[in-house]
């Protein structure tokens, strides 16, 4: 309850306060590096991220999913090929991770019931089709958030795979549009370096809680999913009406979005 309490109070303060404290918000569909960019931007910038802390009235960076734009200000809409995030999702939906998803983890079984839950490229299609058909944790699905979030007027928009072609570049360019500073390069790098994605994958391994089966830092590869996609799992994502969403963002044909935008 306690969770949920303070949840909604994060919530409620984004929503009313976002353009007067002000709250840099990194929206995003779960699993889409909003974590890591949130870091980053913090460190970068100088302001706290208070991630899993009780949220203040100061300018500060937050992250969270939203789908409802009402109130929200200073957004960065960081996209991820879907493909990509939902076998990211699934780890996090049936692996018990040092994040609390624990609860998350027994309603998904619940709901689930795969007689082999290593088995991705077999309950992948399934999957897909629950997270479109019964959504948990969000309470939306990835077609939806991207009928509200592509183009957004008032957004900045970038991607998971811009920022890890060339982080320094893109990170920069964020900041600038966010605040309309620009930032030292060599502030930049260090940033950089010190959330370079093999450097907190090792520290996050290191520290990972006795009792969790993955670490919620995993793999964050571009293109992994075709590790794990068969064609059953790309008809449920056209079913499911992922397509045109992607086909907008320059994902169904491989192709990744372009550099910072602000629309």
């Amino acid at each position: 309850m306690l969770v949920r309490v303070g949840a909604l109070r994060h919530k409620t303060f984004i929503r009313l306060f976002s353009g007067v404290a002000p709250y840099y918000l990194v929206n995003e569909y779960p699993k889409s590096g909003g974590t890591w960019l949130a870091q980053m931007l913090a460190a970068a910038t100088g302001l706290p991220f208070r991630r899993n802390q009780p949220i203040r009235f100061e300018p500060s960076v937050s992250h969270g999913h939203f789908l409802n734009p009402l109130g929200l200000r200073n957004i960065v809409v960081l996209w991820r090929d879907p493909r990509d995030l939902i076998v990211s999702f699934y780890y996090h939906c049936y692996f018990v991770n040092e994040h609390g998803n624990t609860l998350l983890v027994k309603l998904m079984k619940e709901r689930s019931g795969f007689a082999d839950y290593s088995n991705i490229r077999a309950n992948l299609p399934a999957f897909i089709r629950l997270l479109s058909d019964w959504p948990v944790s969000p309470s939306f699905n990835w077609p939806q958030f991207a009928r509200v979030w592509i183009d957004r007027p008032g957004t900045i928009q970038t991607s998971y795979e811009a920022l890890r072609r060339d982080t320094p570049t893109e990170l920069t360019h964020v900041i600038h549009a966010l605040t309309g500073h620009s930032l030292d390069s060599a502030r930049v790098r260090e940033v950089v370096a010190e959330f370079d994605f093999n450097r907190v994958k090792a520290k996050a391994g290191r520290n990972r809680p006795q009792g969790t089966e993955v670490s919620f830092v995993r793999e964050g590869a571009l293109g992994g999913w075709k590790q794990h996609f068969t064609l059953d799992a790309e008809t449920a994502l056209r079913e499911c009406g992922y397509l045109s969403a992607m086909q907008a963002l320059g994902y169904s044909d491989g192709g990744h979005p372009s550099l910072t935008e602000i629309r």
